[in-house]
């Protein structure tokens, strides 16, 4: 009869073997990983951890079960992830496999223990592998935007780069990271990232295929207003955008810049009182729900005219905006 094997005979296995024991290492390892029980899955991402700070070690198979299966790690292990996978990436090549695997792994604690990580070290070497083939550059992407705040001076001209370049889920992925960053600044009262050139990338993204692109683009246009008059044209000409969210944020990017509110407003309230027509409705109060009070207040006037004039589920939403106020 076969021994069973404790964990951290497979966490050795994993790193010191390969071939079929090492791929036999790595589904139990990852079986564990995933189990329901709290414990065995806690006791083997410590071991793998651990297992990382050898001598020798094997660190590609450890970042590699770690980032197939860890989820979601738990927040105590968050400093000792941080530190594990950052020390082993010192002997790492900016372009190795590993590292791809290592931005995936603090990208998911950065999602449940974003206050405890100091994962700094790791951002220069995601900016090269934007350059790389597609689903590396994509996974870098996307691990540089989980973790941009922890640098934004590193990361914010990588992120505006590809908004100025991308397309696709790539260029979603960094206008989305960016305004993340913008939020994150206005939140805290600290000063906006530089993004030099933005209004004229944004004009490229304003004319993307996909609605949500056209989003993102309008929602970080507002963020970091002021704007020229040339860019408040551009934000207004999408009040008419065939797509509702779209045409929504529009009208609350044109409030946030301080361009003449009228327009914005009667988009917003054509949009909120359209009884037949409940995607218009959904999109005015999505993008009115995110809307600071500042520049909700400008709507303060619109807002008591829907509440007086409709019904429902509708009414009851605007008047939660409006009671907001004050």
């Amino acid at each position: 009869m076969n021994r069973v094997r404790s964990v951290d005979e497979w966490v050795v296995l994993l790193s010191t073997s390969s071939g079929p024991e090492q791929e036999e290492a790595q589904e139990w390892l990852g079986d564990a990983l995933g189990a329901e029980d709290d414990l065995l899955r806690e006791r083997t991402a410590q071991f793998l951890l651990d297992a990382m700070a050898r001598p020798g070690a094997a660190v590609g198979p450890i970042l590699s079960v770690l980032q197939l299966a860890w989820w979601p790690p738990p927040a105590r292990l968050a400093d000792a992830s941080v530190r594990a996978v950052t020390a082993a990436l010192t002997g790492l090549e900016a372009g190795h496999p590993a590292v791809e695997d290592a931005a995936l792994v603090l990208a998911n604690v950065c999602r449940v223990a974003p206050a405890q990580l100091a994962a700094v070290p790791l951002l220069p070497r995601l900016v090269p592998l934007l350059k790389a083939e597609e689903d590396v550059a994509g996974a870098a992407l996307e691990s540089l935007g989980a973790l941009a705040s922890l640098a934004p001076e590193v990361a914010t001209p990588a992120l505006l780069e590809e908004a100025r370049t991308a397309e696709g889920t790539r260029l979603y992925l960094a206008l989305t990271s960016l305004r993340s960053l913008v939020e994150d600044a206005r939140r805290k009262g600290g000063a906006l990232p530089a993004l030099p050139g933005l209004h004229e990338a944004m004009r490229r993204a304003l004319e993307a295929s996909e609605p949500a692109i056209r989003v993102e683009a309008l929602s970080l246009l507002g963020l970091t207003g002021p704007a020229s008059p040339a860019v408040q044209e551009a934000v207004a000409g999408h009040l008419q955008d065939a797509n509702p969210s779209v045409a929504a944020c529009a009208a609350v990017a044109l409030l946030r810049l301080g361009a003449p509110a009228q327009p914005a407003l009667s988009l917003l309230q054509t949009q909120l009182s359209s009884v037949d027509a409940p995607e218009l409705r959904g999109a005015a109060l999505s993008a009115l729900e995110e809307v600071e009070p500042a520049t909700l207040g400008q709507a303060k006037g619109m807002l008591r005219t829907v509440v007086d004039t409709s019904s429902g589920p509708t009414r009851d939403a605007v008047k939660v905006l409006l009671d907001a106020l004050g």
